[in-house]
């Protein structure tokens, strides 16, 4: 029989043993034994069963597989999603974390507290809950001695709705999720919105056992733009759809500043202020003024920086807050922002609009001719702004040029950039470490279609804000760190040991003296100056970047390494950013405090039906940020794989952009879109030199490094899977033969990398994401050190997302090992590459060093 003929075979055993339980679940273990099938088929029916749920034939309940649609008997176990409902155990106890599920059943919870390691969660308590819910867990004893999580509650349902392919069945109508960490399938009613086989948007119902839901939206058909846009941001817990709680009481928000909301306030609006912007946004958090100051003693400049006062809006407890925090953020796509906010507030009353009176949270700022802020005093006001400006807008006026209705402006941004050429140099002489890296912009038309990807627009103006947003949250920062007050900080720690000596390695390799032990951000600032200019800088710059630690919010303060920072925050963005929105927060309770209103802080806010203290809210909104900035990279990469979906079979020139141990990621010069060149397509035997960041051919000693420029066509490109597959063609700056010595600085580090025809073989991580970092620009970001959120193609993806499992063997290694197996054999060599056979007359393969 062949193998679909038994897969056939196993798939309707399975089913006729499930008609015939009656509706009952059984397991892996009870279908085997009931159809009669051999203990050694028990992967192939595991993977039956996976592929029967996908398709929607079958139910998952844990470890327990049922008919789709068919009545349960008395005795099968009852449901195991718990609600959104508080359980009486647990109220306070057990450990609170972020449940994620393996597509296997079970799952971990990442404790909110960072306190020991994540607990492990069997899936019968897995099926429990969904990815990504935030649970209460209580750790019991597990057989042979070890632990488990027991979910008590699920303290908050993170996906309210979901998105799946329908399948119209009548009355037993259904959608599978298009995630695949979602197991099972979703019933819903009948539904006229969508046709069969079409993706639609369902809201989940509360309170349900197994999920049930209504669709809410046709979204189109897969593969579609909008479809994969959306299919990844409800994968990771973002959605362009608000409830109706939240929308009721967005609508219930004014839609104008009134006479008892300027009470106690500081009036601005006679200040010209103005926002600065990119030509695309929206929403407008902050607004800027700068003037120079006569007879202040030390003081040159006054800056005012003002912010939208989102908090006057949304009280904590809230249904909009409890959204808000559910968020975390907002995520920007080409064609789509899915916002924190609902539009009414984000666009509207929030966002400081021009020639309209606006609540505000202002830092007001003097500053010396050297840079440092002498003082800074924070209050709330209400403002008008003068002008909405453009990042573009404000450059050209800057170069000279005459901009319409600009010309009023001329001297106020003359000063606005005198001051950040001040403030930039005092950061550079407090060590504060500026990688500055390109990125990519996603470029669409007004009919939605691709144009082009290109180098995203960077200039003064950029500058001139993002340093003003530094100075204000560097100066909020300081006044809670000063008084000793609790706050949500934006840390940033010391650079990763292990991955720091990588760098310091391959820079000494290269001539740059590295010093041992702790590198302060002045030296790494120093170094970045050094490397301009040379062969590997882009290699240097890399590792230099993986080894920084990634910014996260905590309450506890350890300072912002890359920014050498004592203190520093999220102010300026809260509009969308949580973070920001809770500093706001917590400064007006401490004005209530001081002014004898009320009690200080209460080191948290209350959520629904339980408190969350500032620690849990860090954690939380890092995680957002985590996850927003992962989604934000996959459809980069999806736009970039869309580009090249009509380029099959051109040639184009490259850089290799970084190398990996399964193959080189090649940026194309005219875009910045990457690509991989698979390791077994390169031919001879190849390994990843981790010292020297390069990818090494034993025996012959050639090698291609970041940097080096290349040839490629273009073989294949899938928006669906984000993949984009090159082959190489030619090596332009090839490392071969007598050029290897120059190219690896000399003799001597040649002989580091071949001896007696061997290449030394480095441990290689298994960390291979390269990250793209950047000081964060467009949309206010400001500044901090770590791997940007812009729409920048991930440099690499794991072996899993780029189509080929980690687990499975290369293809040399399996080669290796026949000839292992035929050597034992024989009792003899192994058949040789240039002789007749076997035996003392072939050469033997060349043993890879462990």
């Amino acid at each position: 029989m062949t193998d679909d003929g038994a897969r056939a075979n196993r798939r309707e055993a399975l089913l006729e043993q499930l008609r015939a339980a009656g509706g009952k679940a059984l397991s892996v273990r009870d279908l085997m034994q009931r159809a009669r099938l051999h203990p050694g088929e028990r992967s192939e029916v595991k993977r039956a069963l996976r592929d029967l749920v996908r398709e929607g034939e079958l139910l998952r309940d844990g470890k327990r597989f049922s008919l789709l649609g068919a009545k349960p008997v008395a005795d099968s176990p009852a449901p195991r999603t718990v609600s959104g409902k508080r359980l009486p155990l647990g109220r306070r106890r057990g450990i609170v974390g972020t449940l994620t599920r393996h597509r296997d059943g079970y799952g971990f919870v990442a404790r909110l507290d960072r306190q020991g390691e994540d607990v492990f969660v069997p899936p019968a308590e897995a099926a429990k809950a969904l990815d990504g819910d935030l649970v209460r867990v209580e750790v019991v004893p597990a057989p042979r001695g070890r632990t488990m999580g027991h979910i008590l509650e699920v303290v908050e349902r993170r996906r309210r709705w979901l998105l799946g392919t329908y399948h119209a069945r009548g009355p037993a109508s259904f959608v599978v999720p298009t995630d695949a960490e979602l197991e099972g399938y979703v019933a819903v009613p009948v539904s006229r919105l969508a046709e069969d086989g079409e993706v639609v948007k369902v809201a989940l119902e509360p309170g349900s056992g197994r999920l049930a839901g209504q669709v809410m939206e046709r979204v189109g058909r897969p593969g579609d733009a909008r479809v994969e846009v959306l299919k990844v941001a409800y994968a990771k817990g973002f959605s362009d759809l608000f409830p109706d709680d939240v929308r009721e009481e967005a609508e219930r928000v004014p839609d104008h500043v009134r006479a008892e909301d300027r009470a106690g306030r500081r009036d601005l609006t006679s200040l010209r202020l103005v926002t600065i912007d990119g030509e695309d946004a929206r929403d407008f958090d902050d607004a800027v003024f700068v003037e120079r100051l006569r007879g202040r003693g030390k003081a040159r400049y006054r800056a005012v920086v003002a912010i939208a006062d989102v908090a006057h809006y949304i009280p904590a407890g809230c249904a909009l807050d409890a959204e808000a925090l559910r968020r975390g953020t907002s995520v920007y796509f080409p064609a789509q922002v899915l916002p924190m906010l609902p539009e009414r507030l984000s666009n509207g009353i929030c966002s400081l609009m021009p020639d309209v009176e606006r609540l505000c949270m202002v830092a007001d700022l003097l500053v010396d001719d050297r840079g440092h802020a002498l003082s800074a005093e924070l209050y709330q006001g209400v403002m008008r702004s003068a002008a909405r400006c453009t990042y573009t807008e404000v450059a050209r006026v800057l170069d000279g040029e005459e901009v319409p209705g600009r010309e009023p402006f001329r001297k106020d941004f003359e000063l606005m950039a005198e001051l950040q050429a001040r403030l930039t140099a005092m950061r550079a002489r407090r060590g504060a470490i500026d990688f500055d890296l390109p990125e990519s912009k996603v470029l669409l038309g007004e009919d939605g279609q691709l144009r082009g990807i290109e180098r995203r627009p960077r200039n003064r103006a950029h500058r001139i804000v993002e340093e003003l947003m530094l100075a204000a949250n560097e100066a909020v920062a300081r006044q809670f760190g000063d008084r000793e007050l609790p706050t949500i900080y934006r840390v940033h720690g010391l650079p990763d040991e292990e991955k720091l000596d990588t760098f310091r390695k391959l820079a000494r390799t290269h001539g740059f003296e590295v010093p041992d032990g702790p590198i302060g951000p002045k030296q790494l600032n120093a170094l970045l100056h050094a490397f301009e200019g040379h062969a590997q800088q882009r290699a240097l710059n890399q590792l230099l970047l993986r080894a920084m630690m990634q910014a996260v919010y905590t309450e506890e303060n350890i300072g912002h390494y890359g920014l050498a920072a004592e203190h520093y925050l999220h102010f300026t963005s809260p509009i969308r950013r949580y973070p920001d929105l809770m500093v706001h927060r917590l400064l007006k309770e401490q004005w209530k405090a001081a002014a004898g209103d009320e009690p200080a802080s209460r080191r948290g806010v209350p959520g629904r039906g339980r408190r969350l203290d500032l620690e849990e809210i860090a954690t939380l909104c890092s995680e957002r940020e985590r996850a927003a900035m992962q989604a934000e990279r996959e459809i980069a990469s999806f736009y970039a794989a869309l580009f090249m979906q009509d380029k099959v079979g051109e040639r184009f020139r490259g850089v290799v952009a970084s190398v990996v141990e399964f193959g080189l990621f090649v940026e194309l010069e005219p875009w910045f879109v990457e690509g991989l060149v698979k390791i077994d397509d390169l031919g001879g035997d190849w390994e990843r030199d981790p010292n020297l960041h390069a990818l090494v051919q034993r025996g012959t000693g050639r090698a291609f490094r970041v940097g080096d420029r290349v040839e490629v066509e273009l073989t294949a490109a899938s928006p669906v899977r984000r993949q984009i597959d090159l082959a190489l063609v030619e090596k332009a700056e090839a490392l071969a033969g007598a050029s290897r010595d120059a190219a690896f600085g000399g003799r001597a580090r040649t002989r580091a990398v071949e001896r007696g025809g061997k290449v030394r073989r480095g441990r290689i991580g298994s960390d291979v994401e390269v990250g793209r970092g950047r000081v964060k620009t467009g949309a206010k970001v400001e500044g901090d050190v770590e791997v940007g959120r812009g729409l920048v193609p991930r440099l690499s993806k794991s072996p899993e997302k780029r189509g080929r499992s980690q687990r499975q063997p290369h293809a040399k290694q399996v080669d290796r090992r026949t000839m292992k197996k035929a050597k034992k054999k024989a009792g003899g060599q192994a058949p040789g590459r240039g002789g007749k056979g076997g035996g003392k007359g072939g050469k033997g393969l060349p043993r890879r060093k462990r």
